[in-house]
């Protein structure tokens, strides 16, 4: 007798392609030129894996660095643009996987504006637009941001730390968090109106309400409005997206403090990668954590029949299948989204994955999709930088 093998042979979660965040580093000259130019590409290419392991998404990030010595630490020259604020809520519910994500949308109001400015747009990056199927544009130079590092104060390495310089790679990841969707848009000209940024319906008060203004101390970031998980920066020689540091560091009750990648003024000698609270912000704005994507598991449960499953509280996903190792059309097995599944053998092998549907956004025009680097109507770019911190 002939036996049918049923055998899986990959789990993807987020999108119905490859599972992958790509970030595409093209140096400048003043990089490619320098005389430690390996160790500084290097120390980039570190930041950047660190970023591609912590994430899922199926994404394409461009990015050019640039060596400046005429800046203060680091700063990132990011492309963006305004959406309706409805398509990305819908885009966000889509796009929900992990519990930091059902504890945001439990907190924030399912209405066509903004709950802290009342506005019906809401202020991204080009990369988080893509993301979110908002749309398929670079920007007009090809690139999603440049990057700028004034590389004549920081330390390439780790192994041996000058106590006097910065950290490349830390600085690095910083301004790729921004480039990636992590910044306010608080600050001179937006007002009292808005648009805000996604990240900005994460700003509590220690009274555990939404701000949206740039006096005072009192802003910190919090995913359900009842845990402050770090505090946001208000000082205006520094990015309101950032976290507090000019005077010291912050932290919950309890809890050391300690300085963090996100922080607006970074100090010398110290170097620290991707700790939770800027995953955090990265998850809940739209992205897909690794440490939060679900683990199928396949079983035999009788003759040419398996059981697959995945844990329940991953919801939107699908389970597919197809019959070529190689090429062929993955289709929705009959099960689709309900788990545990049984599938049989008819014939042939058989191969699953399951995937995050990508997001259906009411409304979205089929001209938003466009390929290539066309400038949207309403495209900027936004300066952000991080500073060294005084001593």
């Amino acid at each position: 007798m002939k036996s049918h093998l049923l055998s899986l042979v990959l789990i993807l979660a987020g999108t119905t392609s490859g599972s992958a965040l790509t970030i595409v580093p093209t140096y400048d000259g003043s990089i490619t030129n320098a005389a430690q130019a390996v160790a500084i590409t290097n120390a980039i290419n570190v930041a950047i894996q660190n970023l591609q392991s912590n994430l899922t998404d199926d994404l394409t990030v461009k990015i050019l660095f640039v060596s400046d010595a005429n800046i203060g630490l680091g700063q990132s020259s990011t492309w963006f643009n305004n959406w309706p604020y409805s398509d990305y809520l819908s885009a966000l519910q889509a796009r929900a996987t992990s519990r930091n994500d059902a504890l945001a949308l439990s907190k924030t109001p399912a209405t066509t504006t903004d709950p802290l400015a009342n506005n019906s747009q809401i202020h991204m990056t080009l990369p988080l637009g893509r993301l979110l199927g908002l749309t398929a544009n670079f920007g007009s130079d090809g690139f999603d941001s440049t990057i700028s590092l004034n590389t004549t104060i920081m330390n390439f390495t780790r192994s041996s730390i000058d106590p006097n310089k910065y950290d490349l790679i830390a600085t690095a990841e910083h301004e790729i968090n921004e480039v990636l969707g992590s910044s306010s848009n608080l600050g001179p000209g937006t007002g009292p109106t808005g648009p805000i940024a996604p990240i900005d319906l994460f700003r509590y008060t220690t009274n555990l309400v939404r701000t949206w203004t740039t006096n005072g101390d009192d802003a910190y970031f919090s995913i359900d409005g009842t845990n402050l998980l770090a505090r946001f920066n208000q000082q205006p020689d520094g990015d309101y997206g950032d976290f507090w540091s000019k005077t010291g560091t912050w932290s919950p009750p309890g809890t050391t403090p300690a300085a963090q990648v996100q922080d607006a003024f970074a100090g010398p000698g110290v170097f620290q990668d991707e700790g939770p609270n800027e995953l955090a912000i990265l998850d809940v704005i739209g992205y897909t954590l690794a440490s939060t994507r679900p683990t199928l598991n396949i079983a035999a449960s009788g003759v040419n029949q398996v059981t697959l499953s995945w844990p329940s509280n991953f919801t939107g996903f699908v389970l597919q299948e197809r019959t070529l190792f190689g090429g062929g059309t993955w289709t929705t097995a009959a099960s689709g989204g309900t788990t545990p599944a049984t599938a049989a053998s008819t014939g042939s092998q058989k191969y699953f994955r399951l995937v995050k549907n990508p997001p259906v956004v009411p409304g979205l025009k089929p001209a938003a999709l466009s390929s290539g680097t066309a400038t949207e109507p309403s495209l900027q770019r936004v300066i952000h930088v991080t500073r060294p911190r005084a001593r």
